[in-house]
């Protein structure tokens, strides 16, 4: 059997799209499964020992492409189409909630399509579930009422990132060049994300001076080392950079990192911290320790997935949260769910991961 899988969404979706992947496999050993995605989340994928072939099959690297030249755009178009039809593809999962790729596929022969019909953009599916939107229960469990179409009932909730023995090899280095030793405590946090938001990754994210008071409390209280993570768009914060730089027990990789990388320094921390971001679900794919800052977002339904005591959440306590509901984004002016959001609080659940390490 032949399978492709699609989704061409971000980090988190991507990773919580894992469970399918080992489910299917589980379920059709003897099956070859494609994964089509976009460019930046393939190396989530790309060492996965379950994925026969990746397929770079997104709007959004298309309209890269298109935005770059038409010609190159036609010529890279067909031949994905080409490859869609070369493979011969028994069964797809449409992950994309979107028409065209279901419709891509029934063109090409793919006898059997299954997907989300949201907002009945599933008219070429051949079996779906009609959704308003993921609310209720967790992304990973609406996957799994998904395969139970396919007779697919073995479905674990776990998250995974195969790392590659370069990322590894290059965090082990960048440790070594940082006088990090096995011995230190070392904390990651990610004190932006929120990308697959765009222009409103701000409404994610917990005030900065917070997280200056977290970092600084701990570095004195716990002895421990800090790694920041970050894009190269998010080194224009001076501000936040300015206020920690002169602390020897802080290193920056903020912009240094490819994302297998960036997982393979993540893999080297005893404890993560975050807002709702690809980082914290990439932390919860390597096993490792978190705590996360949820707004707007439910975190019933996008929170860290895997073992609740290594996961602690955070989360101001106001009626109005959460607003995003449905893939529609929170018209609000304030985030008082951020901004009111206690940093005690959040330095009291650091401190409780904290000593479970040192315990």
């Amino acid at each position: 059997m032949r399978i492709l899988i699609i989704n061409p969404f971000g980090i988190g979706d991507v990773l919580f799209s894992t469970p399918v992947i080992a489910a299917l496999k589980n379920k059709f050993p003897d099956s070859s499964i494609a994964y089509a995605c976009n460019s930046l989340t393939g190396p989530i994928l790309e060492n996965n020992p379950h994925i026969d072939k990746l397929l770079f099959f997104s709007r959004g690297d298309f309209k890269k492409i298109r935005r770059q030249s038409f010609l190159k755009y036609i010529k890279t178009f067909i031949a994905a189409l080409r490859e869609i039809r070369k493979q011969k593809f028994d069964l797809a999962i449409d992950l994309s909630m979107v028409t065209q790729y279901s419709l891509v596929l029934r063109l090409l022969g793919v006898p059997k399509i299954y997907g989300f019909d949201y907002k009945k953009r599933g008219r070429f599916l051949t079996d779906k579930i009609f959704i308003q939107g993921f609310s209720g229960k967790h992304v990973v469990d609406h996957y799994a009422d998904l395969l139970i179409k396919l007779g697919v009932k073995d479905f674990k909730r776990c998250l995974s990132f195969y790392l590659s023995n370069e990322d590894k090899q290059w965090a082990d280095d960048f440790l070594k060049q940082n006088n990090i030793t096995k011995d230190d405590v070392l904390v990651g946090i990610a004190p932006f994300g929120g990308l697959s938001w765009g222009g409103d990754a701000e409404n994610k994210q917990w005030p900065l001076a917070s997280y200056v008071f977290v970092i600084k409390q701990i570095i004195k209280k716990h002895k421990v080392k800090v790694i920041l993570f970050g894009t190269k768009n998010d080194l224009s914060r001076t501000e936040f950079f300015n206020s920690i730089k002169n602390d020897k027990q802080i290193i920056n990789a903020a912009g240094k990192t490819s994302l297998g990388q960036l997982a393979a320094l993540i893999n080297k921390s005893g404890l993560f911290v975050s807002n709702d971001s690809g980082p914290l679900h990439i932390a919860c794919a390597l096993d490792i320790k978190t705590v996360s800052i949820y707004g707007p977002v439910d975190e019933k339904v996008y929170g860290p997935v895997g073992d609740e005591q290594k996961h602690n959440i955070v989360c101001a306590d106001i009626d109005c949260r959460p607003c995003y509901n449905n893939f529609k984004k929170p018209e609000c002016a304030n985030m008082n769910c951020l901004k009111l959001l206690d940093k005690e609080k959040v330095l009291t659940e650091v401190e409780k991961q904290l000593l479970i390490k040192e315990n």
